[in-house]
């Protein structure tokens, strides 16, 4: 029961702290820099953490093996020797409390190495998120730049376009003032020529006239 506290409350520790550090992260998360650093170091502290476990998992490992062979011989000493058995018998209470310890520890180990293991899974994963969504920030920053630049070229085009409007109206109107004035010249002209023509038949028509009341020009006979 004992071991089974220390472990959950071991497990909730972490779990705090996992808590805490998740925050900080999510509150330093604009710049990109720190956040690999800060994502980073975490993950090679647990990391060095599991490796320490797995050193004392290991050395907890070969003194549990060790102290089994003592017993193991300690027994068996006994057995061979009665006379010692009452030393043999405290040499093996002492070392399988000992082994017991042992075991206790190792087991403790165990648990802390599952929980760090479990939270060194959970921060990877963490930085490989954080770092897809870096490069997603940074391939937002991109297209916005993007962006930014092809609406800047679009109002330059929508500005010019308005200067060739402005410039085809003002051209527009000086057309149509020209035709204006075209259109008036070709009825003077018009005008003109009509009352040239008139005058013409008219003065053709007093020739004729004249022609008609003028008296015959004298014969003239040769001599």
């Amino acid at each position: 029961m004992a071991l089974l506290q220390s472990a959950q409350e071991a497990l909730e520790n972490e779990i705090q702290k996992f808590v805490e550090i998740r925050k900080e992260t999510d509150e330093d998360s604009t710049i990109h820099q720190s956040e690999i650093e800060w994502s980073s170091s975490p993950v090679e502290e647990l990391n060095e953490k599991i490796k320490m476990l797995e050193w004392k998992l290991e050395e907890a490992t070969m003194l549990i093996k060790e102290r089994d062979s003592k017993i193991l011989e300690l027994d068996a000493l006994s057995q061979v020797q009665p006379h010692d058995t009452i030393a043999c018998n405290d040499d093996l209470l002492s070392l399988q409390s000992d082994a017991d310890q042992l075991l206790l520890e190792k087991m403790e180990a165990e648990i802390q190495c599952f929980i760090l293991t479990r939270a060194s899974h959970d921060w990877k994963l963490l930085a490989k998120n954080q770092f897809a969504l870096n490069e997603a920030q940074k391939s937002l920053l991109t297209d916005h730049k993007s962006l930014e630049t092809k609406l800047r070229h679009a109002e330059n085009r929508a500005m010019m376009l308005e200067d060739m409007v402005d410039k085809l109206d003002s051209q527009c109107k000086e057309l149509s003032e020209i035709s204006e004035v075209l259109k008036l010249q070709a009825r003077a002209s018009r005008a003109s020529l009509f009352c040239s023509v008139q005058f013409i038949l008219l003065c053709i028509a007093i020739g004729t006239i004249l022609v008609r009341f003028l008296p015959p020009s004298p014969e003239i006979v040769p001599t």
